[in-house]
């Protein structure tokens, strides 16, 4: 199985596991369906994350690609114009396109000094370690979520690396 079938499950399973498995400390979180054009909803991101007081501060944006100069400069541009005074924007991708990066990294600290702070990780990597907070009964729920969205949502290729993936649990590595 390659990263962006992960990418793929874990994005249609993220906002099922921050609203309740890990003890999310936002107050609410909103997600769009998978690959639904932000511009389309007129949010600044695909999952978006409220505290008690309602006011979003946190947006995702999930891609299964490297991260561009224009993702970053448009998701910038999305968070400054949102009624919500948004300071923290995520990037979930496998990493930044790399002619790109000394821009990107610019953008990035442009938007810093005008208060938005703008961070990337890969999705799987977020997704490990969330993993590795969950307790031992939490584990397989996430596995079922990730098994429901693909049941939903996902295509047969997805779900039929996500059975071997299943089949090989508990096995010792080769």
């Amino acid at each position: 199985m390659d990263n962006t079938q992960a990418r793929k499950w874990l994005d249609a399973a993220w906002d099922r596991v921050l609203k309740s498995e890990l003890g999310s400390p936002f107050a609410r979180v909103l997600s769009q369906g998978v690959n639904v054009a932000d511009s389309l909803t007129g949010v600044p991101g695909d999952v978006m994350c409220f505290d008690d007081d309602n006011n979003m501060i946190l947006a995702v944006e999930v891609k299964d690609r490297m991260l561009t100069l224009s993702d970053v400069r448009n998701s910038a541009r999305k968070a400054q114009a949102s009624t919500d005074k948004l300071s923290n924007f995520l990037f979930a991708t496998p990493g930044f396109r790399n002619e790109e990066n000394n821009q990107i990294r610019e953008v990035m600290a442009t938007a810093w000094a005008s208060g938005l702070n703008i961070n990337q990780i890969d999705i799987v990597t977020l997704a490990s370690m969330a993993f590795a907070l969950l307790s031992e009964d939490w584990r397989p729920k996430l596995l079922r979520e990730i098994g429901k969205e693909l049941d939903e949502r996902g295509d047969p290729a997805h779900r039929h690396a996500r059975h071997i993936v299943l089949l090989g649990i508990g096995e010792e590595p080769a």
